[in-house]
Order: structure tokens, then sequence, then C-alpha cells
């Protein structure tokens, strides 16, 4: 039995993609590689909506690695803003946490985002603002357009991250004037695990910085610009086939049409929603508020019971981990390369889990 991956990424995979990685005898300099590189950033500031005056970065590690990138444009004493939605929206507060700087959060309780109104009353200033897109503990979603409006008289710099929603949900810098979007080449851009992705300002202050070594932008920058020139630059050594496989995801977005991908994530989103409430189960993110590619469930009983139901008849999905509410819910990832037949198979699952008494 094959096995449906409705998870928070690796989600629904892709043949192609999948078969991309395979590539021998390939190394950082070939000529091979310099291309699915150039492809591969030139894609990510495609799905960012990031013209000219942005530079795409490709990070060897996870969507976190990418949040600790973030700490490039800040120096010593700097304050930072954070906007928390639950449990990745806190996850900036443990990063920044670790270095001289000065941080002050938001939060908001499951199911609903920060509102431009609950910071209205906010007097000081901030040389960065982190605002989450999509919450993938929850399923929540902001509109960035109306919260960077609001925050721009707040910070100097205003960071969305998109881990969650590139490649799924619109978020577009042209529009919405962030100086940097973060995502991971694993979730709704439905790649393989292993890059973090950031679009960041070309102008931005990366000298000086409190960043580690390793994921100080300053050592990636020139790696990016030359690939994009299609010339070879040595940092350190990159995850070949995560970027061959992420390069052939990005040429099958172009293929399908971004605009056309979000109206399929939307699609399968409301199949999902209207399946989960016709079987009685309530959705954690209140309507205002719900993402197209995180639809988390609350449910009564044995959590981890009807989770292993749902494995034995070829289902995964993910378990709840904000702690206010982690053993009452589950989460479904409708992401990637996600159809509207795969929501059916996993409505038809949790129904037959359901059915099951925990």
């Amino acid at each position: 039995m094959k096995r449906l991956l409705m998870h928070m990424g690796p989600c629904v995979s892709n043949e192609e993609v999948l078969r991309a990685g395979v590539v021998e005898n390939i190394g950082f300099a070939s000529p091979e590689f310099v291309q699915a590189m150039k492809i591969a950033l030139e894609g990510l500031l495609s799905v960012t909506g990031a013209g000219e005056g942005y530079v795409p970065y490709l990070i060897p590690g996870s969507g976190t690695a990418a949040m600790e990138a973030m700490t490039s444009m800040l120096r010593r004493g700097d304050r930072v803003l954070i906007l928390s939605n639950g449990v990745f929206g806190d996850r900036w507060k443990y990063i920044f946490e670790r270095y001289p700087v000065h941080v002050d959060i938001f939060t908001a309780p499951p199911g609903r985002c920060i509102q431009p109104e609950d910071i209205e009353g906010i007097k000081q200033h901030y040389s960065m603002a982190c605002i989450t897109h999509v919450e993938t503990s929850t399923g929540v979603r902001i509109d960035p357009n109306a919260m960077i409006e609001h925050l721009r008289e707040l910070a100097d710099r205003i960071v969305v991250d998109g881990v969650a929603s590139v490649g799924g949900e619109e978020v577009s810098c042209s529009k919405c004037g962030a100086d940097a979007v973060i995502s991971a080449s694993q979730k709704a851009i439905g790649s393989s695990p292993g890059l973090g992705l950031a679009v960041v300002r070309e102008d931005a202050p990366l000298r000086d910085s409190v960043a580690p070594y390793y994921l100080n932008l300053l050592n990636w920058e020139q790696v990016s610009k030359n690939m994009l020139e299609g010339k070879s630059y040595y940092f350190a050594t990159p995850p070949i086939s995560a970027v061959f496989s992420l390069a052939r995801a990005m040429d099958l977005i172009k293929k399908e049409g971004i605009e056309r991908r979000y109206e399929r994530h939307a699609k399968v989103a409301d199949a999902l929603r209207k399946g989960v409430e016709a079987l009685g189960l309530r959705i954690v993110a209140e309507k205002p508020f719900r993402s197209n590619t995180v639809t988390a469930v609350y449910m009564d009983g044995n959590v981890d019971a009807f989770l292993a139901k749902c494995m034995d008849l070829g289902v995964e999905f993910a378990s709840g981990v904000h702690p206010h509410i982690k053993e009452k819910y589950f989460r479904i990832g409708n992401m990637g390369w996600v159809t509207e037949e795969h929501a059916r198979i996993a409505l038809d699952t949790i129904e037959t889990a359901l059915s099951n008494k925990m």
C-alpha cells in the first residue's frame, strides 16, 4: 500500500521532483549543478514575488536555518518585535534570545492571529519585526499586506516567515514590501528537505551583525550572485540532491502557473474543511484566519491512537504541537502537490478511523 503523506512537510511528493535528486558524479562546481542552482534561485525570486533589489538564498538546513540567518540583519543592542500566532512564531524568540539583542513578543491564543489593532499601543521603535504568514502549529493565516503596512512605522526591517505558505499561499515582496521572506524546500513548494530558503533586500545591512559564521548571509551572498550569473562559487558544500530536486520543483511550479497553484491549494483546503466539519469535527483556526496549506482539527478521544489507525489505513497526518491544546487535536498538511483526490482519500481515512472508537 502506497502511503499518502498529509503532513506539514515533507508533504505529498512528486515523482519527477524525487527523481531529479538522483544524480551521479556531479559536484558543486559541475556545470549541471550551477545550472540547477540558477533555476532554483530564479524560481525562489518568482514564487516570493521578489524582483530586482532582492537576493535569493539557498541555505543548507531547514526553515529554522533560514530563520536564524535573519540575525545577519541585527547588530548588538538592536530591538526585535515578534508577533507570534503559535509554536513556530515563538521560535523567533528562542533564536533571538541567544544573541545580544532585545526581544519583545506578542502572542495570540490558539486559533487566532495577532491583528493590527492588537499592537496599536506600541510606542517602542524596532530594528526588526517578524511575522508568520501561516502558523504551522494551528493553521492560522494573517494578511501580510495589512500587517506590514501597520508595522512599517514601528520597524526598520520586516521579516515574513513563509515556511508554511510560500508556494501555496500568495506572499509577494513587491506587493507587501517585506524586507525578507523565509521558507523551506519541503513545504508548499513541494521539494525534498534540506534547504532553508530566503529572499532579502539587496541593501539589507549585513555587515557587523551578530549572526553566527555558518548562517551569516554575508558568507552566502556571493554564492547566490555568482550562481545567478551561471558561475560557480564556494562557501560550504551544498546538498547537491536537494538543489536538483528544488530546481525541478520550480520548473513544475512555473509550468503549472503560480495563480493556478494558489487556486488548487484553496480548492483542496475548502474540500478538507467542509469534509472535516461534515464529520462533526471542529477546525482549530477561526474562520477569518484559516489557511490553505495547514488544517488543524480538534477531536475527542485518544489522538495518538487515531493517528496510528490512520497510518495503518495508509495516510499519515501530523500530531498537535501547540502546548495549550497538544492532546486535543491533529493537523492535516494540504500543501505541495496535493489534489482534491488526496483530500477525498484523507477524509475517507479520517471517517474510517473515527468509526473505530479510540
